[in-house]
C-alpha cells in the first residue's frame, strides 16, 4: 500500500489515512499507518528504526488527515496542542435523517464500555444526577463536546461539518447516534433507519472523514492549515 503524504519536513509528517487501515495496531499481521510511515522513512532516510510519534488517532473505519511527529521534541509539543485544544480537527459526516437545527452544539458524557467495546453516552442531566448519587460511577464518564453545521440536506439524510472540542472514544459516531441521527455505514452505532439508508445508497463504510486539520508547527510556531484534497474525499461527499 502506498503512503499518501500531504506534508513533510524534518519534524512532522501529515498524511491521508484510508478507511479500513488502523492508525496503530498490536497485531503482527495487521497493516497500520505507523508501519507504513516507518517503512517509508526507513527507505527515504536509510534508517533502520525511524521515530514515528503518534499524536492523535482515527478509528480504523474512518478516513482522513493524521499528523505524526518525526522526533520526540515535536511529539511533546504536538501532543500538548491536542490536549489543550489548540489543534483543530474538523470532519464531514453523512447522518441519517434531517437535523432540527442547521447548526448546533452537542454536549454529552461518554465512557468506553469494556465489555461491549462501545461508547456509552448519557446527557448532562443524567450525569449530574449520577454524580450526586455516586461519584465513583460518574468518574468513568468524560465530557464530550462538538459543534456542527449542516452543509447539505437530502430527503432523509444530511451532510454535516463537525468540529471536535474534545476527543473521546468514538465520539462523533456515538453522539450523533444518541440524538437519533446515526452515521450511514456505521454497523456499531447504526439504527434501523441508518442501516436501510446505507443499503439503499450502497454505503458500506462509516460515512465520516477528517477533512481539515489546523495546528502550529512544533518548532517554528507557524500556523498550518491543511484541507483534504478532492481526490481523497469520500464519494458520498463528492456526489
Amino acid at each position: 500500500m502506498q503512503l499518501n503524504v500531504v506534508y513533510e519536513d524534518k519534524d512532522i509528517l501529515i498524511c491521508f489515512k484510508p478507511a479500513g487501515i488502523a492508525t496503530q495496531t498490536a497485531k503482527i499481521s495487521g497493516q497500520d499507518m505507523v508501519s507504513l510511515i516507518k517503512n517509508y522513512l526507513a527507505k527515504k532516510e536509510s534508517t533502520k528504526n525511524p521515530y514515528v510519534g503518534v499524536i492523535h488517532r482515527l478509528d480504523q473505519p474512518v478516513s482522513g488527515l493524521l499528523v505524526f511527529a518525526k522526533n520526540q521534541k515535536a511529539a511533546g509539543v504536538l501532543s500538548k496542542q491536542i490536549q489543550d485544544g489548540n489543534a483543530n480537527k474538523d470532519y464531514i459526516a453523512l447522518c441519517s435523517g434531517v437535523l432540527d437545527e442547521k447548526s448546533g452544539k452537542l454536549i454529552h458524557y461518554i465512557k468506553k464500555d469494556s465489555a461491549t467495546k462501545l461508547a456509552k453516552v448519557i446527557d448532562e442531566h443524567t450525569f449530574l444526577g449520577m454524580q450526586a448519587e455516586t461519584k465513583e460511577e460518574s468518574a468513568d464518564y468524560k465530557k464530550a463536546v462538538l459543534t456542527y453545521d449542516v452543509e447539505k440536506i437530502f430527503e432523509n439524510y444530511s451532510i454535516v461539518k463537525v468540529h471536535l472540542q474534545t476527543g473521546r472514544f468514538h465520539q462523533i459516531r456515538a453522539q450523533f447516534s444518541h440524538i437519533g441521527h446515526a452515521l450511514l455505514g456505521d454497523a456499531k452505532y447504526g439504527s434501523a433507519e441508518s442501516r436501510n439508508l446505507s443499503m439503499q445508497n450502497r454505503i458500506n463504510k462509516i460515512a465520516l472523514c477528517a477533512n481539515h486539520l489546523t495546528l502550529k508547527h512544533p518548532v517554528t510556531g507557524k500556523e498550518m492549515d491543511f484541507v483534504l484534497a478532492l481526490e481523497y474525499l469520500p464519494q458520498w461527499y463528492k456526489g
